[in-house]
């Protein structure tokens, strides 16, 4: 049995209105994007975003894992774009992430993350719109998902290539060679990692 027949299961055993269901199709639309890699079809990614509203129902404002479905939905919606390239993906995925960013204030433990997604989002926009403004605000973010991940950290090298990144395409849109080299410059701490 595969993961996601497992997890389809797992969920006819928490009917609706159960203790747990939410967690159960959780787990589930996970499984359904992760097959995408394992080949599986387009179809279950749709599957897996049509579930991930449902669950953020079931997982209200002040639940303590609608972070986490937020998140999650935000990468869902960001893959479908990358295959699909519908604008409306991209702009949800930005609204979602910017939803668990929220939810994760200073001193969370969990804020890199949401900075670093976040970012992601908005950098994917800046590719499709070429608004300097995505840019900007993804560079200050990837910048402060970087000083929590301090050296050690096993994200800190993700941290410097989207820094890097980030500069890179500021560097071509606006020619300042400091970007430049300081993307070079983490560029190269990336590679010691």
């Amino acid at each position: 049995m595969d993961d996601v027949s497992h997890k389809r299961a797992h969920l006819e055993r928490c009917p609706p209105g159960s203790n747990g269901r939410d967690a159960a199709l959780f787990d589930l639309s996970v499984a359904l994007r992760n097959g995408l890699t394992k080949g599986g079809k387009s179809g279950d990614l749709d599957e897996a975003i049509i579930i991930l509203r449902e669950v953020l129902e079931l997982r209200p404002s002040g639940h303590r894992a609608r972070p986490f479905t937020l998140q999650e939905l935000a990468l869902c919606l960001l893959t479908r774009y990358d295959s699909r390239g519908a604008v409306s993906d991209v702009e949800e995925a930005v609204t979602f992430a910017r939803a668990a960013l929220e939810l994760r204030p200073p001193g969370h433990r969990d804020r890199d993350v949401s900075l670093f997604d976040l970012a992601c989002n908005l950098w994917r926009r800046f590719q499709r719109h070429a608004r300097i403004n995505d840019l900007e605000e993804a560079l200050e973010l990837h910048r402060a998902a970087l000083e929590l991940r301090p050296s050690g950290h096993p994200e800190r090298s993700s941290s410097l290539q989207e820094v890097s990144l980030c500069l890179l395409n500021r560097y071509d849109s606006q020619g300042a060679v400091a970007d430049l080299e300081e993307a070079v410059a983490l560029g190269h701490a990336a590679l010691e990692l």
